[in-house]
Formats: structure tokens, C-alpha cells, sequence
């Protein structure tokens, strides 16, 4: 009688093991100008131009509210995507020259190595924003609520988790650098499809109703009305579609590793 073969449990990687792999992709980051440099001088560019272009006029139809504290919240959603979508690139490096297929045979597994990448981009992320909002600062924004940005800003942390988990999937399961760069570029796209310098009840009818079912609509109308100290109208939607992009991400994530073991 033939015995079944053992499986071998697999081994639990170390936490400083992690902690390395974030370290190491966070270095990445911070001494890669196209990474780091390139989504913040995007935000600040697009937050100079249209603030400086439009903010008289957009006073005129924002009664209560400053032009620069309603076009913060997408200036920071793009530049999210942006940064967010390095996580990908990161992995995609690693897989292209071997380095990931190597670690997973020294540790047995490829996981802490794509945890590195994505947490280095959300600190990537957090840094650009801290500089978006000064920048903003400096050329008049008064929020109503400092709470209420840090809030804000966490909910686009959030959103850019969701963005660097599926830029990690595409990466592992297309070794390609246009297909992993699909997902920061759709955000960046559809984020234009929303209330950009009005709000949605102001826009022509067909472009209201596509921001109407664009969920990134929610994402930023609830990001506004956190840094205004308004009622969370929004919140629900916005919440929900943030949380839903994070999961799918995850899933992703998971069902790619799982391609790719197939594979070798």
C-alpha cells in the first residue's frame, strides 16, 4: 500500500523578516524620483494651476466654502493613485530580475516580500500628502476641522491600500509593466468624473449622471465634507466602496499567488 506523502506546514516568516522587506522597499521608494518625487510635484502641480485659475470664480458658486479646500480632496485622490500604484512597480522590479523567486526559496514564501512594497507605498502616500496639504496651506487653506482632515486623510490611505494591492496582483499575475500600471491609471481617469470644480448638482446632465455611479464620486464628497466639519451624507457610499476596493484587493492578491505557484 502506497502512504500518502506528507505535507509540509508552512513556515511562519519572523516579523523582523517583514519589517526588512518593508524597510527595504521604503528605501526603494524615498530614493526613486519617478516613485516619490513624480506624484508630488503632480499634486502640487494641479493644485497651484487650478487654484490659482479658478479660485475667484469658483468662490462665486461656493457660498461658505473656499475653492482650495473643495479641490484638496481630489488633488489628493489622484495623487494617491499615483503613489499608491508604486507598490506594483515594486514587485514587478523584484519579479523581472529573479530577486522574489529567490526569497520565496530561502523563506518558503513570497508574502513578506509583497507587504514590503505596499507598505512602503502607503508611506510614500502619507508623505505626499502631508505635502499637498502644506502646499495648500501656504496659499490659503483654512480648514473647519484639523480632526476632520486627519480623518480625510486616513480614508485616503485607505483608498491607496485598495490601489496597491491590485497593482501588486496585476504585477504578479502579467510580469507586465502597462498591465500593473492599469490601476492607478483608471483611478486618475475616473476621479475626472466626478464633481472636479463643482459640485455634482451643478454638472450637465449627462456628466451628473456617470458622477452620480461613479463610486469615487462618494470617495471624494465624503473626503469634503470631512475637512469642512459637514454632515456625512456621503459617508456610507464613500465607506463602503473604499472598503470594497481594499477587499478586492486582497482577493486579488491572493488568487495571483495562487496562479503563479501553479505556474512554477
Amino acid at each position: 500500500m502506497t502512504l500518502p506523502l506528507a505535507v509540509a506546514a508552512p513556515r511562519r516568516t519572523p516579523t523582523p523578516v517583514v519589517l526588512a522587506a518593508v524597510r527595504r522597499s521604503t528605501r526603494a521608494v524615498l530614493r526613486s524620483p519617478a516613485l516619490l518625487v513624480a506624484p508630488v510635484a503632480q499634486s502640487l502641480f494641479f493644485l497651484l494651476v487650478y487654484a490659482g485659475q479658478l479660485s475667484t470664480v469658483g468662490s462665486s458658486y461656493l457660498p461658505g466654502t473656499g475653492f482650495i479646500a473643495f479641490l484638496l480632496p481630489l488633488i489628493l485622490l489622484t495623487g494617491v493613485a499615483t503613489g499608491a500604484g508604486a507598490a506594483g512597480t515594486l514587485v514587478l522590479r523584484d519579479i523581472t530580475s529573479g530577486y522574489l523567486d529567490r526569497l520565496r526559496l530561502a523563506h518558503g514564501s513570497t508574502t513578506p516580500f509583497l507587504v514590503g512594497p505596499v507598505g512602503a507605498a502607503l508611506v510614500a502616500v502619507v508623505v505626499q500628502m502631508v505635502i499637498t496639504v502644506v502646499g495648500a496651506t501656504v496659499i490659503g487653506y483654512r480648514p473647519q476641522s484639523w480632526p476632520g482632515v486627519f480623518t480625510m486623510l486616513l480614508l485616503l490611505v485607505a483608498l491607496g491600500l485598495g490601489v496597491a494591492l491590485l497593482s501588486t496582483a496585476l504585477a504578479i499575475r502579467s510580469a507586465s509593466a502597462s498591465t500593473t500600471g492599469l490601476v492607478p491609471l483608471a483611478v486618475f481617469g475616473l476621479s475626472f468624473f466626478t464633481g472636479v470644480f463643482a459640485p455634482v448638482d451643478e454638472l450637465a446632465t449627462w456628466m451628473r449622471l456617470i458622477a452620480t455611479v461613479n463610486p469615487l464620486t462618494y470617495i471624494v464628497e465624503t473626503a469634503r465634507q470631512l475637512g469642512s466639519g459637514d454632515t456625512l451624507t456621503a459617508a456610507p457610499v464613500g465607506v463602503t466602496a473604499v472598503a470594497f476596493l481594499a477587499v478586492a484587493g486582497i482577493v486579488a492578491c491572493a488568487l495571483a499567488l495562487r496562479n503563479a505557484r501553479k505556474k512554477r
